[in-house]
């Protein structure tokens, strides 16, 4: 029997870190139901610090790139286990870092990172068996700490495998908005402008015919959304759902919307999946990752724009213009991830 311990942030309800271990889950149901193979996920109480008992640990889908994640499978490594990174990325770098990545600046990252981490990632990096990242921004980062650039592979985000509804509706003038929190760990640390920004965008699309739907990936999110609802004050136009639904449940909700404006990361994964172009909410490093990734970064807003509503309505107006050939581009990305995420998996995370 091999045992697998599978890293994420689960069991804390966030519908993004849960749809990714999902995946996870089912893509071993299908390539590996006839082998013996236990898999543990790291809900709370698992400690991810004692891999005695595993043969192989994953660190599995999200923004789990971070010093204390690597130090476990630093230790997992150093006891013989195979480590896989698989689809994980970056995040808490800042926006000023992230502007001279993308001017093709040379980076210094004393601000994010000490030496010692530096040298942690790159100890626990180079040894691991597989090092699938999320994202072409991601990369870069890992390659400024002297990790080498072909052991790195971009393999993009597993929430990419997710399908749209096998009954496809027609749809409907509806702009969907996911809206929530960070508690103002955001580029711009200024929430309550962007729920202003929302505010005055949900108000033009009304007033163009559009109906607005607000929902929740977090549970956490929903006193923001709601505020927003009571702040528009129209409820014939605007519905605000507080479910927390699975995956599956609000790609079918979200499919039958023209576009979305999305806060949280993998409601845009959700939204893409059921055919349904997004403005992203550029609130954090990850999301510009995600975004480079699929080839759409023109459809990201940073959140520190001091023109964020402009940017929103022009992002809208892209959309209407170019729906379907930004659908296109979603479904070659997914064609040219999905091979690369599979692999590991499919190989029954043995290396060549």
């Amino acid at each position: 029997m091999k045992k697998v311990l599978y890293i994420g942030w689960i069991g804390f309800g966030n519908l993004g870190d849960e749809l990714l271990w999902n995946v996870f889950k089912e893509l071993n149901k299908h390539y590996n139901y006839s082998t013996k193979i236990e898999i543990v996920p790291s809900l709370p109480g698992v400690d991810i610090n004692h891999t005695e008992e595993y043969d192989t640990v994953i660190l599995g889908g999200g923004s789990l790139l971070l010093p204390g994640y690597m130090a476990a499978l630093k230790q997992a490594i150093d006891l013989g286990k195979d480590v896989f990174i698989w689809g994980s990325g970056l995040d808490w770098i800042t926006k000023e870092q992230l502007d001279i990545i993308n001017s093709g600046q040379s980076l210094s990252l004393e601000k994010t990172f000490t030496e010692k981490d530096i040298i942690l990632f790159r100890e626990t990096l180079e040894k691991a068996a597989f090092v699938g990242v999320r994202g072409p921004i991601t990369k870069k980062v890992l390659e400024t700490f002297g990790i080498n650039s072909e052991k790195i592979k971009l393999i993009g985000d597993p929430g990419i495998l997710l399908n749209p509804p096998a009954v496809i509706r027609k749809k409907e003038k509806i702009a969907a908005i996911n809206w929530g929190t960070t508690f103002n760990r955001l580029y711009g640390q200024d929430e309550a402008a962007i729920e202003n920004a929302l505010l005055q965008v949900s108000k033009k699309l009304i007033k163009s015919g559009y109906k607005i739907l607000l929902y929740v990936v977090w549970g956490s999110d929903r006193e923001a959304s709601k505020r927003l609802y009571d702040k528009l004050n129209d409820p014939l136009n605007v519905t605000y759902d507080p479910s927390l639904y699975s995956e599956e449940e609000l790609i079918e909700k979200l499919s039958v919307c023209s576009l979305s404006i999305n806060f949280k990361l993998h409601a845009n994964i959700l939204s893409l999946a059921g055919n349904v172009p997004c403005i992203a909410l550029g609130y954090r490093f990850k999301v510009f990752d995600l975004f480079q990734s699929l080839g759409l970064e023109n459809l990201v807003v940073s959140t520190d724009s001091d023109t964020l509503a402009l940017d929103i309505m022009e992002g809208i107006q892209e959309i209407e213009l170019n729906n379907e050939k930004i659908i296109e581009q979603y479904k070659k990305r997914k064609e040219h991830f999905s091979p690369l995420i599979i692999e590991p998996i499919k190989n029954n995370f043995t290396v060549d």
